[in-house]
C-alpha cells in the first residue's frame, strides 16, 4: 500500500519568512497578510491549513521536497504526519 501524509501548517505561528515557498513552490507561496500557505489547502479551524492525501493522489510524490520545507521552518510551524490505514497518524516533523 502506498504511504499517505498530512501536512499542517500553524498559520497563528508564521512569521512570514517565505523559506518553505522557496525551498517548495509547488505547495507552498507567500499570502497577501505575509504568511505562507498551503496551495489547495483545507481549514482546520484552528488557525491551521491541512492538505491531506487521497488513495488517488496521496501526497508522495512531493513528500521529500515538503519535508525540505518543513526543516527549513525557523518557528518549526509546518508539521507532516503519516497517516496510516486506520486512519490515525504519526507525526514525522
Amino acid at each position: 500500500m502506498t504511504e499517505k501524509y498530512k501536512i499542517i501548517h500553524d498559520r497563528d505561528i508564521c512569521i512570514g519568512c517565505s523559506a518553505c515557498a522557496s525551498v517548495c513552490p509547488k505547495h507552498w507561496f507567500m499570502d497577501n497578510d505575509g504568511k505562507s500557505s498551503i496551495h489547495n489547502h483545507t481549514k482546520t479551524g484552528n488557525g491551521e491549513e491541512e492538505i491531506l492525501g487521497t488513495n488517488e493522489s496521496p501526497l508522495t510524490e512531493d513528500f521529500e521536497d515538503n519535508m525540505d520545507a518543513a526543516e527549513s521552518c525557523p518557528v518549526n510551524c509546518i508539521h507532516i504526519h503519516e497517516v496510516k490505514e486506520d486512519g490515525s497518524d504519526t507525526e514525522l516533523i
